[in-house]
């Protein structure tokens, strides 16, 4: 039964019937999303896309998603099996049905979909795994910028949080030579076909009855994540038997991913857990093998992969190179996906090799059917803790006022090394001993404090944070959550979705707390300057409005800042690091914080350069870039210099592009703002992680939830149900989420499917 949004609320007598039914509801307004999804996992793009898409093929057949994939399957046990099974045949229900009336992107394509099989659905949630984990990343660009500037300047750039140093366990990478290429951060190809990049960000918070007017729980999640057409959700109600549950799934895997049941409502925020490391392999002289702590050589194994390529005759071979420390990364360094996951390019001559959880079957499927049908608190975390490859935050809250949070995620416990920097593979004592238990993942139920927040922050204490990660996310929107929670008092349904439009950047506070430390040393070295920081930004209240010219500086200002800081000692390493900004606290924000910097002084001057100087700099150059990009001052304001677009598989085609997409359009908010509007100090101009959905769940009287999803419920161009909630979303309306089905006024239409006889 579909309500007035296309919603439906999805029947069947036994669960399997469920699953069935879903896979086919999904797989009929999002078949495509779904296809792409699934070869963009399993590295089999270029069969439909051509040429282009080699390099991201190359990429994800060499991290492996779909043999992680593979195992996992393998090692189900028969009840999750059949559950996949079911919703693999309801997709294939829906592909046979409309043989002929496929959805328009296909006819244009020219292909068609090929048949659904359960690890397809376990490729898409290896995928999500992978771009919720992040230390990779953070450690080739350490590398890269150690080589420039050594271990101890390196250090600097990398704090752990606000006042935190990171850990000086660094090995000596004196070895670690050769010349590093400036990294190419553009967003090209997976965000070019719509396909959803997820990454490091999103809000939830619980709130028990002791902080609520009327004595019950509260629950407020909004997951950030790349914009796409069609967007990344699906929102349904599952009915039957063995389980209901209302909220979102992912389109390919099923039951419900973020939502609630009859007892407990459940949403995610990335953990940001360091569970990938990389080991630098020395290599013998033929190149055929790496040095180990005993003095052997361990020979490197390879195996091929098979590439179909459409347009060519012949498929591309592919060498898969691996150590006993995991997959050589050195062929796929670089600018492959398009996307910000893409890996620091270095060239060494040693081999880079990356140490993943996906030894452990990952327990998705297990996972998220024990969550749909929990009905206590412990329970849940108990289900949660099956999600072995994605490490995030599970917060729960139960309609008994009870409230908790629990990391999941197979977490390493490592010899030698925190494992936030890359490791030398031939010396004693670095490397992987095994991996906490479950039960040993952090975890919180009812704390005194009667609130639980999690915002990508640091969620454990510096002393136990070892074990967890040394590369949380700025603390800035979690603490302007806690500060808002604080200012509000007792709370009612209205204050939660109030507090998600919030758009105070507390990182901006902190900028301009250090602006104002070296405002009278700026009036008299530079009165140019000292005009710009007193006519925008000394009475600016750090709010990203959409009209504001004062935000419009500031996003303009934060690259400018990394460039006047930075670029005379990093050069062409420096985009890198930027790369990297808004994944991890960093070193700029740090500076700003504390005051303390080794860089302040440019190095290509004879002068001694102090923050005044820094700071002179990076407002001249950010008014003029303001100047360059808006000349007319009336439309210098933040939607004119950042917009928002939902990208289509074929964004990129003359007038396809056009037809498919949806965008630009004006929106306020920024990367620390708790509304958040995503971008990369790089490319100011790009919105790269929106909130995919705002939701606030009141678990005593589940009628009064209230759910937002920024486009619609179909992936089919011409239909009503693709874009009618923008409204909604641009201006932070909920609607009610189905709880026994639509009522009879709202329900735009009955589907019935009957089993053949």
């Amino acid at each position: 039964r579909y309500n007035d949004q296309a919603v439906p609320t999805v029947e069947g007598s036994n669960l399997s019937d469920l699953l069935f039914a879903q896979g086919y509801v999904v797989a009929a307004e999002r078949m495509w999303q779904m296809d792409l999804m699934r070869r963009l996992a399993a590295g089999r793009l270029a069969e439909v896309v051509g040429e282009k898409a080699l390099p991201v093929d190359r990429f994800f057949r060499t991290i492996g998603l779909l043999e992680a994939a593979q195992r996992s399957h393998a090692a189900l046990d028969e009840a999750d099996r059949s559950n996949l099974a079911a919703y693999a045949a309801g997709v294939n229900a829906y592909i046979a049905e409309s043989e002929d009336r496929l959805p328009l992107e296909y006819r244009i394509a020219g292909f068609a979909p090929a048949q659904w099989t359960p690890e397809d659905s376990l490729v898409i949630a290896e995928y999500m795994g992978w771009v919720l984990s992040f230390n990779v990343r953070e450690e080739l660009v350490f590398l890269k910028t150690a080589m420039r500037v050594g271990v101890d300047r390196a250090l600097e750039l990398f704090p752990v949080d606000e006042g935190v140093a990171p850990p000086t366990d660094a090995p000596e990478l004196s070895e670690y030579t050769g010349t590093v290429p400036i990294l190419d951060t553009l967003v090209t190809l997976i965000q070019d076909l719509g396909l959803p990049t997820p990454g490091a960000a999103s809000n939830a918070w619980v709130v028990n009855g002791h902080r609520s007017v009327d004595g019950h729980a509260l629950f407020a999640s909004d997951p950030h994540l790349a914009p796409s057409m069609p967007g990344i959700w699906y929102q349904l109600e599952l009915v039957s038997p063995a389980l209901h549950a209302s909220g979102v799934t992912l389109p390919g895997f099923p039951f419900v991913v973020f939502g609630h049941n009859a007892h407990l409502a459940w949403g995610f925020t990335a953990a940001i857990a360091d569970s990938q490391d990389v080991f630098v392999e020395r290599v013998s002289e033929d190149g055929k093998a790496v040095a180990r702590p005993d003095g052997r050589f361990e020979p490197i194994s390879a195996r091929e992969a098979i590439i179909a390529v459409k347009g060519r005759q012949q498929p591309e071979r592919l060498a898969i190179r691996s150590t006993s420390h995991g997959v050589i990364l050195n062929d796929v360094l670089g600018n492959n996906t398009g996307t910000p996951m893409d890996l620091a390019e270095v060239s060494t001559d040693h081999r880079l090799a990356l140490r993943t959880n996906f030894d452990i079957p990952d327990r998705a499927a297990t996972a998220f059917y024990k969550l749909n049908t929990a009905t206590t608190l412990d329970q849940a975390r108990k289900a949660a803790r099956d999600l072995s490859r994605t490490s995030v935050n599970v917060m729960l809250a139960h309609r008994d006022e009870g409230i908790a949070w629990q990391l999941t995620g197979a977490l390493p416990k490592r010899g030698r090394g925190s494992g936030k920097y890359p490791t030398p593979g031939w010396l004693n004592g670095y490397g992987w001993t095994g991996y906490l238990d479950s039960s040993e993942l952090p975890h919180l139920v009812n704390p005194a404090s009667a609130a639980i927040v999690t915002a990508n922050n640091r969620t454990v204490s510096p002393d136990r944070a070892s074990a967890i990660s040394h590369s949380w996310m700025a603390p800035y929107r979690a603490k302007r959550i806690q500060q808002l929670l604080e200012d509000a008092g007792t709370l009612v349904v209205g204050d939660m979705a109030r507090i998600q439009r919030d758009r105070i950047s507390l990182q901006a506070k902190t900028f301009l707390r250090a602006l104002d430390m070296v405002r009278p040393e700026l009036s008299a070295i530079d009165a140019e300057a000292a005009r710009i920081a007193d006519t925008l930004l000394t009475d600016w209240d750090a709010e990203f409005r959409a009209d504001s010219r004062a935000a419009a500086l500031f996003v303009l200002l934060q690259p400018a800042l990394f460039q006047a800081l930075y670029a005379d000692e990093l050069g062409d390493d420096l985009p890198a690091l930027m790369s990297i900004a808004t994944a991890h606290y960093n070193g700029l924000e740090e500076t700003m914080h504390s005051g303390l910097s080794s860089y302040w002084d440019d190095v290509s001057t004879p002068e001694l350069e102090g923050p005044a100087q820094v700071w002179a700099k990076a407002l001249l150059a950010a008014e003029n870039e303001l100047n360059r990009r808006l000349p007319n001052l009336e439309n210098q304001r933040l939607d004119a210099v950042r917009r928002l677009r939902f990208p289509h598989a074929f964004d990129r085609l003359p007038i396809l592009g056009r037809l498919f997409s949806v965008g630009p359009l004006p929106v306020g908010g920024d990367s620390h703002t708790i509304d958040v509007m995503k971008s990369l100090p790089s490319a100011p101009e790009t919105v790269t992680y929106i909130p995919t959905l705002r939701a606030v769940m009141t678990p005593y009287d589940w009628a009064g939830n209230r759910i937002s999803l920024p486009l619609g419920q179909s992936g089919h161009r011409f239909s009503p149900y693709r874009t009618d909630r923008l409204g909604d979303w641009l201006n932070g309306r909920g609607r009610p989420m189905p709880w026994g089905g639509p009522a009879l006024e709202q329900t735009i239409g009955v589907q019935r499917l009957l089993p053949e006889r």
